[in-house]
């Protein structure tokens, strides 16, 4: 075990001690049942398909999808394939079909196991493990003959093997990535069991450790804790009848020896999870001598848990007996949060999948984490012109001419084909003055930077009304892309009352390895924030409209946007420069600018990829009333950049968490700022401001405005930060 790590046990926590108190627990047919609607996904048919298990759901394209092993009588017998249903609301759902059938016919050797439904790099996957077994065999001899695990994917229309995922691997859920390259836990074909991460297309495997008794685990599950450290939680095949429990400190690549804990089980599959209300919880069946019933319990860090609940208690008869078909069973969980509700899929007797819907509210937990608690304590912003500095050296991108390029602001920056690329708006005197127009230079090693040239022109030139407004700059689809918003006009006193930004419209542009080509609009009546990002498979993209009204934009493609507005009654009516960012618990934060002028920024949560959203709530995070910037670093740490003074836009700063809920360490990116040097409208003096970031090469690059006149960029080792 790596000596960080087992400090980290030694000194914070005890892995053994998964139940808070062993009485919790100690009749577990007596537990207080969780007020949940169940609906049956299939019932098994009488003389055909009487063995169902190994359930899954996940939620996509507004639908959600059932994923389970069937077969005719037995369980892992060599008639069992694979089917899956869909359903609009989790209740009613449609009649099963297959996604793939036994591959020689119920007489020969092989069989499918359903191993996971899941949303990747916007697209429906799932996972089913191919094999020629298993058999009743001794531990340490084979038990799956010829396994491999095969990537399904949906088209639309029907499911098409994408070929061998990972061989010699029997998975219990689908990959997840920690903070660093996607994990997952396999078992291979003589049962022994190792994690595997996601290295150039391959899966690097390490043998999970542990010694007899220890050396039998089975059937894990994993979530990372509010401190960083990832969670496995075992069944054990040696049948002691509780619960093991690993922990790994880098993302789930390396693991703890398992420990025996306290937490009493029926030798069955768990799954544990996090809620968006940043509760964990652990559902299995505690009873030790009955997989009845199936329980959930809960833990604010993850390391502990209480209140738990029954689920699903007293099943019906069992109707259609078969092997390894315990009777009176509720068995093999799998959850995801979705619409402010937990969707738990199992099976009843291995017979019948069925599904409970529990609201998050009616499990009755206090707050965990609350939206408007986003610094981890006022007083470390209560002075931030005394900030430690961070460790960044500085480069200038462009330097601003007076009368000819004294306005400079929204800049952005990508890296692509080797160089570093920053667009901006640029103007001869002032902020969104009618001859601003968009500017792009580049960058070998992100310091030395090339002469800046134009990306988009003023389009009627400086008399016309029309001008431009940088909104962004990425990579789609391995092309160079840019996002620019289009005006007639930037008069902010008519908000609330008139069109703020007349004929807005936000326009695509594409590199084509000599210069930058329109491609027409990207989303109409959009001023977008950032370059959009993925959220739960659809394209997100937070818009302002032409009246500044705020609202979250999906879609499969651009120009298929559908709008959600953020609640915006008083005195969340001035909304501005929204970001966001999701966290490992599904959930994801909206960050707003106050232009109410609270002093502090806000915060709106969505638990369903950003369809629908809490009302905004102001935090304790203080903010100059500028644009701020969030996201998530390749070790596992959140950041968010603003201006936390809330009487200047100095210092430009940076803090740091390991949630997503709560940030601390705060440093200064750029401090005691000099007078700008040419006036111009909305220039504020000694001023550094609208960030924008990304990581490359082992740094975060931030570039920014200063005095809205310059162009700047600094570059930031994360060997350095805290």
């Amino acid at each position: 075990m790596p000596i960080e790590l087992a400090l980290l046990i030694t000194l914070a926590q005890q892995p053994e001690k998964l139940l808070s108190d062993e009485t919790l627990l100690r009749h577990p047919k007596s537990l207080p049942s969780a007020k949940a609607k169940t609906s049956t996904v299939y019932r098994a048919e009488a003389g055909a398909w009487q063995f169902n298990l190994h359930s899954y759901i996940a939620h996509f394209d507004g639908r959600f999808w059932a994923l389970w092993s069937s077969g005719q009588i037995d369980e892992d017998s060599s008639s069992q394939l694979i089917r899956y249903a869909t359903s609009a609301d989790g209740h009613a759902w449609s009649a099963p079909e297959v996604v793939a059938a036994d591959p020689d016919g119920p007489e020969g050797p092989k069989r499918w196991i359903a191993r996971g439904i899941y949303v990747h790099n916007g697209k429906l996957n799932a996972l089913l493990a191919a094999n020629e077994g298993p058999r009743d065999t001794p531990h340490g001899h084979e038990s799956w003959h010829a396994l491999a695990l095969h990537r399904f994917e949906w088209t639309g229309s029907g499911w098409a093997d994408k070929g061998v995922m990972a061989d010699n691997c029997m998975n219990n859920y689908p990959p997840r990535s920690f903070g660093g390259p996607r994990v997952m836990t396999c078992r291979d074909s003589l049962a022994n069991m190792y994690t595997a991460y996601e290295q150039d297309g391959r899966w690097i495997t390490t043998k999970l450790p542990g010694d007899a008794p220890h050396d039998r685990m089975s059937e894990p599950s994993e979530y990372a804790g509010a401190d960083g450290v990832v969670h496995m939680i075992l069944r054990d095949a040696r049948r002691s009848r509780f619960l093991y429990h690993a922990l790994s400190k880098d993302a789930g690549r390396t693991w703890s020896a398992p420990v025996r804990t306290n937490y009493p089980d029926a030798t069955s599959k768990n799954i544990g999870g996090r809620l968006a209300n940043g509760w964990f919880y652990l559902i299995n069946n505690p009873d030790q001598n009955s997989r009845d019933p199936l329980a959930i319990s809960f833990s604010r860090d993850g390391w502990t848990f209480e209140r738990p609940q029954a689920l699903r208690t007293a099943p019906p008869k069992q109707r259609h007996p078969g092997r390894a078909k315990g009777p009176n069973s509720l068995q093999y969980p799998h959850a995801i949060e979705h619409a402010g509700s937990l969707w738990v899929i199992y099976s009843t007797n291995k017979e019948d999948i069925e599904i409970s819907q529990i609201p998050i509210d009616d499990f009755g937990l206090p707050p965990a984490k609350t939206a408007s608690h986003l610094l981890t304590r006022r007083g470390l912003l209560d002075n931030p012109a005394a900030l430690p500095e961070a460790p960044a050296k500085h480069s200038t991108v462009f330097r601003g001419a007076e009368k000819v390029s004294g306005f400079n602001l929204h800049s952005y920056i990508a890296h692509h084909g080797g160089r570093f690329w920053a667009i901006w708006s640029s103007s001869m005197v002032g902020e969104e003055d009618p001859d601003q127009h968009i500017v792009y230079a580049t960058s070998r090693d992100g310091h030395r930077w090339s002469k800046a040239e134009t990306l988009a022109a003023d389009p009627d030139g400086p008399d016309g009304p029309a001008r431009w407004i940088a909104r962004g700059i990425f990579v789609d689809g391995g092309k160079l892309t840019a996002l620019g918003a289009y005006i007639e006009s930037a008069d902010y006193g008519k908000r609330g009352q008139d069109e703020v930004w007349k004929k807005l419209s936000l326009r695509r542009f594409e590199w084509t390895g000599k210069k930058w080509e329109p491609r027409g609009v990207y989303a109409d009546d959009c001023m977008n924030n950032f370059p959009p990002e993925r959220l739960g498979g659809l394209l997100a993209l937070v818009c302002r409209d032409r009246f500044m009204k705020v609202s979250m934009a999906l879609a499969d493609a651009p120009g298929a946007w559908k709008h959600t507005v953020i609640a915006a009654e008083p005195p969340f009516d001035r909304m501005d420069e929204p970001t966001y960012y999701a966290t490992q618990g599904g959930e994801v934060h909206m960050i707003v600018r106050d232009n109410s002028r609270s002093g502090v920024l806000l915060r709106a949560l969505s638990t369903d990829h950003g369809r629908t959203w809490t009302k905004p709530v102001r935090t304790n995070y203080p903010d100059a009333t500028s644009k701020n910037f969030p996201g998530k670093l390749s070790n596992g740490r959140y950041f968010l950049i603003n201006n936390p003074n809330p009487k200047a836009r100095d210092p430009l700063a940076v803090s740091f968490s390991r949630d997503g809920w709560t940030f601390d360490d705060p440093m200064a990116i750029r401090k005691s700022l000099s007078a700008r040097r040419f006036a111009g409208r909305a220039k504020p003096d000694g001023s550094a401001q609208y960030p924008h970031a990304i990581e490359h090469g082992g740094s975060l690059w931030v570039i920014y405005a200063t005095n809205k006149e310059d162009i700047e960029i600094a570059e930031i080792p994360l060997s350095k930060l805290p």
